[in-house]
């Protein structure tokens, strides 16, 4: 180990961790202060090192998942508090990068050299979702879910040798809708096999979100927020999903609460309205925002779930808090 007082967390499967990248990191880093991760276990057993050796800081370089799976081993290793988790600089070099596109505009190795050259101390705290015990930035259950579910699954019997590629990007997400998702929701609206699902609020306070992000209607504990159909219920702390879709503009506007949005908007429909939903600006007549502090979301059916990107199973109840302040980020842009 050397005297540094930063390290480098890599996903050694994430997609632009090449021998190439990881050797130019190892021009910047030190290679007893970078870790590799192969496995999930992994997290846990380098965070217990990066505890141990007393990091400040700690670059994760992979996508969502990468830099989850290290909050939360490193969570295990703090007593649950916030302020002995190290400053995490989240590197873009997966797919998705919900968190790192918060902090970054630039590139990976650009935001390494740079904060290396002129280490920064302008640092972003980021609240996150909890369930079950475990934090996460970001969650849906319903028609994206169902689409990763959908993208997984043929990504396992396609993805590999000439349509490996396709898989690799955004585009497999595309693949996966047209020709799984899509497909079964057709039927399913000829078969007027709706989805209805009821949203109590748990904690002292929800309140509905006006069309400028103000807040509106305020909700007790134990009342129902919202209870009919619906087609995509999303909920997160960051704004920005994967690939840069803002499909939670709010979500990062008060650190008390996660944002909460309900989409009754047909899939047929939603391909039309995709450039505002992605950049934020969507405003629709089925579409529901809520700021949460804790909800408890019942389905008529089980539905695919998944949290910061990773897909969860099936569920047809959930329940998720608000965990403010939960981790720091260093801001390179």
């Amino acid at each position: 180990m050397t005297d540094t007082s930063y390290a480098i967390y890599l996903n050694a499967n994430a997609r632009h961790v090449s021998p190439e990248v990881v050797s130019k990191i190892e021009d910047l880093v030190h290679p007893d202060d970078i870790f590799f991760a192969e496995v999930p276990g992994d997290a846990l057993r380098h965070a217990a090192t990066i505890h141990e050796r007393g990091y400040k800081t700690v670059f994760t370089g992979g996508g969502d998942g990468t830099i989850v799976g290290l909050i939360n081993a490193l969570y295990k290793y703090s007593d649950g508090d916030s302020s002995k988790v190290p400053v995490l600089g989240a590197l873009s070099l997966g797919t998705g990068n919900a968190l790192s596109r918060l902090v970054s505009s630039v590139g990976a190795l650009s935001d390494l050299k740079s904060w290396l050259q002129n280490p920064s101390k302008d640092v972003w705290t980021v609240s996150l979702m909890e369930h079950e015990g475990q934090l996460h930035p970001f969650g849906s259950l319903g028609a994206d879910a169902e689409m990763m579910a959908d993208y997984h699954q043929m990504k396992a019997k396609l993805g590999s040798g000439r349509l490996k590629p396709l898989f690799q990007n955004v585009s497999g997400y595309f693949v996966a809708f047209f020709g799984a998702t899509a497909p079964r929701h057709i039927a399913q609206m000829f078969s007027q096999d709706n989805l209805e699902v009821r949203i109590t609020n748990l904690a002292d306070t929800a309140y509905c979100i006006g069309a400028e992000g103000q807040k509106g209607r305020s909700f007790g504990a134990g009342e129902i927020i919202y209870e009919g159909s619906v087609v995509l219920t999303m909920m997160g702390t960051v704004p920005v999903l994967g690939y840069g879709l803002k499909l939670l503009p709010w979500a990062n506007s008060d650190q008390e609460f996660m944002q909460l949005r309900l989409s009754d908007i047909s899939l047929a429909a939603s391909l039309v309205h995709l450039p505002a939903a992605w950049n934020g600006s969507l405003r629709h007549e089925k579409l529901y925002d809520f700021f949460v502090k804790r909800i408890k979301i019942q389905f008529s059916r089980p539905m695919p779930f998944q949290l910061s990107g990773d897909f969860e199973g099936m569920r047809d109840t959930v329940e998720l808090a608000v965990k403010p302040g939960a981790v720091r980020l260093l801001r390179f842009i």
